[in-house]
């Protein structure tokens, strides 16, 4: 769709794009949203009447074998009449780098007579400046600091090390990544991991755990509340950047009669739906006067803010000191992908042990390493050119000309300078669409966001700024969103709401947040004495790590032979290398080396964005095609990160309410996905179909007419069978047979784990299926 004669939906009576100059803004937002609904709800029966199927909910195989439906409830709802009206805003492929110009695919409905049909490529593109990604110094996609160094590491070593951190995926050039990490940031250690996302949730269960407490900003990222959830520690949430309220907290947590080991404040450096800093120094001082620990979670701010591009401490002239744990990703200012984890020594040999990012995760890939180490050099001034200054100036500069014309404009504009996010506010549903849609026909490609992201009655569309952009870029830019704020009459600075209109601009917002923070200041500062009193005569909390002896575990380095197998030397001495997890021994194939040279020539190393967004390349759709096809499926999708592929599928798949037959010999990801899933578990015994089938007799009986589950809940729970393929821990295979069988007496969906056995059993390497 190139939106060529595209009309905004805002001028008809029930959607009209001025209804708030009436209602006011929650009203019209709640109003125009039962609408949306009610629209939704009519070409979805239309569709039905038809004959004519939901292509994202419909399951033709399970409903002929009376199998529970996989998209129920609310899930279901969301996406039919919801999301079916705005998908052609999200999951935008790009054919080109990701630089501050970017070639967006324009795609099409296929015909199918009625509405919500699938969107299909047609092989034509629409240049777009690039205001929806997270290249902030422009290291991302093709350029000249990093991507030939990267094209001479996928040649010189494996593409993956095939092993996690903690066996034998910790090499040469991942120390020295880590060194300079450390030293970048001003902490004494560091440790990498292959995902950003992941370096939050797999992490902080290891930070953490039962007896402790952690207090958790209202609107820190997914990662950290998965992260949180896993730990087993208790979680508070505090208002949003309110060290008044952080210290009621805190104080609730000395005076009360429960006695918590540590206590972490966790916290973002710059919040990505808000484009706000966080108030650090304030924040450190209450937590430091309470003795609790601090956790920064600077995913959009290393690199980005501070004079040397070292975050937010720097920015607001905080001591590294006195945060504790200190965590950031390379998937932004860096170009690249997976994050970092930075303290104390003891601390960082702690999280080695025992996080999953380091025991159960395949460690960074060399060229990734290599990718994040370049760029860094450059960032700090270490290649000796002040072209890493020039960057971060560039990116202040055009952060601040870009914020300052949106204000000019008279658009609500969140957040505050240095900060490169900018959120504008939308309100009303069907701006969202409206927006972006007209954006993308005037050449600019941006993000909206709508729920469950932010607020039901507080969308928005969030512009992102690199300093790849030129000036020419953002004026011409700015002149754009004029003309849309104009057709969606978006000028809400200068037409605000009535005034009489129930609260819900910003403004109103901030004057009740306001309200609360003067509330709070005044019962923590009538309590402090008392607290800090009580506090005195606690015993000290434990401390971050427990001195775990340095260099526990091996370092390998990796070299070509000359006849182009890989050698692999531990401790100094070649050898046969048997812990790797590399089953074709694909890691050294040099046509795969120089296909991934190839990729990297034209894309460059990271995508500098969710695939939700503008990270979805032409290979990540040919693979999800081959790979469905090669499996006889209908859809794949891929993720970017193993250990997080089950953990992410299983809660996207199951509620609370539901139950799941599980072996007990699953390993972290499964488990960790059972758990955000809030599913009742009930685990056989390792690899015997007869427990299952035990298991599941006790719950059919269990759900029988009379049950007290079936009569709180109309409809049946629905029943899952949960298995790895191949147990690393066993070596073991699923009877698969005899649990398919299962699936088909108890009407149960079966989740079959194949990360062991995929491309390794059966004649064509389908897996434990085929095998």
């Amino acid at each position: 769709m190139d939106y060529g004669d595209y009309k905004p939906a805002g001028d008809t009576l029930l959607r009209n794009k001025k209804m708030y100059q009436y209602m006011g803004h929650t009203p019209a937002t709640m109003l125009q949203y039962s609408v949306y609904v009610a629209e939704g709800f009519c070409k979805n029966t239309y569709n039905s009447l038809k004959g004519i199927p939901d292509w994202r909910t419909e399951d033709p195989e399970g409903h002929a074998e009376k199998l529970p439906e996989l998209a129920a409830g609310s899930q279901q709802f969301y996406i039919r009449n919801l999301y079916g009206n705005i998908e052609d805003t999200f999951n935008r492929p790009i054919e080109s780098s990701p630089d501050g110009w970017i070639d967006v695919a324009l795609r099409e409905r296929a015909p199918s007579g009625g509405f919500f049909a699938r969107l299909e490529p047609t092989g034509r593109t629409r240049r777009c400046l690039n205001l929806g990604s997270y290249n902030y110094l422009g290291f991302g996609g093709v350029n000249s600091y990093c991507t030939p160094m990267v094209e001479d590491a996928l040649r010189d070593f494996p593409v993956s090390t095939g092993s996690s951190d903690a066996e034998l995926g910790h090499s040469k050039l991942h120390k020295e990544l880590e060194q300079r990490v450390a030293e970048f940031v001003g902490k004494p250690a560091a440790m990498v991991v292959g995902m950003g996302f992941a370096t939050n949730s797999l992490v902080l269960p290891a930070i953490v755990g039962a007896g402790d407490l952690i207090i958790s900003d209202e609107q820190n990222h997914k990662s950290i509340v998965e992260g949180a959830r896993m730990s087993g520690a208790k979680i508070r949430s505090v208002r949003h950047n309110d060290h008044h309220h952080l210290e009621e907290l805190l104080q609730d947590a000395t005076l009360g009669d429960v006695r918590f080991g540590r206590v972490l404040v966790v916290v973002e450096g710059i919040y990505s739906m808000e484009g706000e800093l966080c108030r650090l120094p304030q924040i450190v001082e209450v937590a430091k006067r309470y003795g609790a620990y601090v956790y920064l979670d600077e995913a959009h701010s290393i690199g980005a803010v501070g004079d040397s591009g070292r975050g937010v401490c720097q920015e607001l002239g905080v001591d590294t000191s006195l945060v504790d744990v200190m965590m950031g990703t390379f998937t932004k200012s860096f170009g690249a992908a997976g994050g970092y984890v930075a303290g104390s020594r003891a601390l960082v040999e702690e999280l080695r042990r025992h996080s999953a990012g380091c025991t159960d995760a395949v460690s960074m890939p060399p060229a990734v390493c290599v990718q994040v180490k370049q760029a860094l050099r450059v960032i700090s001034g270490a290649d000796g050119t002040d072209v890493g200054r020039q960057k971060i100036q560039q990116l202040r500069d055009n952060s601040l000309f870009f914020r300052e014309g949106l204000k000019q404009l008279g658009l609500e504009v969140l957040g505050e300078h240095p900060s490169p996010i900018m959120p504008v506010m939308l309100y009303q549903p069907y701006k969202i669409g409206d927006f972006s849609r007209l954006a993308f026909e005037k050449g600019l490609a941006v993000v909206v966001v709508g729920a469950p992201a932010v607020p039901l009655y507080l969308a928005r569309v969030r512009f992102c700024i690199s300093a790849a952009h030129s000036r020419a870029d953002l004026e011409a830019a700015l002149a754009s969103v004029a003309s849309v704020a104009d057709q969606l009459c978006l000028r809400f600075e200068k037409c605000p709401e009535p005034a009489w209109a129930p609260s819900g601009s910003l403004a109103q917002i901030a004057e009740r947040r306001l309200a609360m923070q003067r509330a709070s200041g005044e019962k923590a500062k009538a309590r402090r004495d008392a607290a800090l009193r009580a506090l005195a005569e606690l015993p000290a909390a434990p401390a971050l790590g427990h001195g775990a002896e340095a260099g526990w575990f091996a370092e390998v380095q990796t070299g070509w032979r000359e006849d182009g197998a890989r050698e692999e030397m531990h401790g100094g001495a070649a050898g046969a290398l048997v812990s790797v997890a590399d089953y074709l021994g694909l890691r050294g194939d040099r046509a795969l080396a120089e296909a991934c040279v190839k990729t990297v020539q034209r894309v460059g190393c990271g995508s500098c964005s969710p695939r939700g967004f503008y990270g979805t390349f032409p290979e990540h759709v040919r693979l999800e095609h081959q790979i469905a096809q090669f499996l006889g499926v209908g859809e794949a999708v891929l993720y970017s990160f193993g250990a997080c592929t089950i953990s992410s599928v299983v809660p996207s798949l199951m509620n609370a309410g539901d139950v799941a037959v599980v072996d007990e010999a699953v390993g972290h990801g499964v488990l960790t996905g059972l758990r955000l899933s809030k599913v009742k578990v009930v685990f056989y015994k390792h690899c015997d179909a007869e427990s299952a089938g035990l298991a599941l007799e006790a719950l059919e009986a269990e759900d029988g007419d009379t049950s007290a589950v079936l009569c709180a809940r109309p409809r049946r729970r629905r029943r899952f069978l949960v298995t790895e393929a191949v147990f690393p821990s066993s070596g073991r295979l699923a009877p698969l047979p005899e649990l398919v069988e299962l699936r088909a007496r108890f009407k149960a969906r079966l989740i079959l784990e194949e990360s062991h056995s995929f491309g390794v059993l059966g004649a064509t390497g389908r897996g434990l299926t085929e095998h």
